[in-house]
């Protein structure tokens, strides 16, 4: 099963982005989100623990794929509007939809994490890069 091809609403902008070199680099990306949200300065409404902690699980697991099945340079990005939160994961390889695994095998979650994680989830094309993204409300 593939995702919905759409984009986030308009409305959310980029505040923050981060380059992911390899699975390894996932880590330090992590991190990286997590201040991010931490920090005051991104937003007038602060993100809770609960939904911060949602919010990097699902980043970690978007960023994991577009690493593991996209085409780098792969790029996270922290969209925001008010006390709405996007993670956003581009990568350069557009020509590979993200697939939605049936649970057969192992590994091939993430996506469905986010799925249930997520207020919405989608994908799209957009300039030679492919955009896997979750929205938090």
């Amino acid at each position: 099963m593939t995702l919905v091809e759409s984009a986030p609403p308009a409305v959310l902008t980029e505040v923050d982005a981060w380059n992911v070199r390899d699975v390894e680099d996932v880590a330090r990306v992590r991190g990286l989100l997590q201040e991010a949200l931490d920090t005051a300065e991104h937003a007038k409404q602060p993100v809770d623990d609960q939904a911060r902690d949602r919010i990097v699980l699902v980043a970690s697991e978007l960023a994991t794929n577009g690493v593991r099945h996209g085409r780098q340079p792969v790029t996270l990005r922290l969209l925001r509007h008010g006390s709405t939160v996007a993670v956003d994961v581009v990568d350069h390889r557009p020509d590979a939809p993200p697939v939605v695994r049936d649970g057969g095998g192992a590994g091939g979650f993430g996506l469905i994490l986010a799925e249930r994680t997520a207020a919405a989830i989608g994908w799209f094309r957009l300039h030679g890069a492919k955009h896997v993204w979750a929205q938090f409300a």
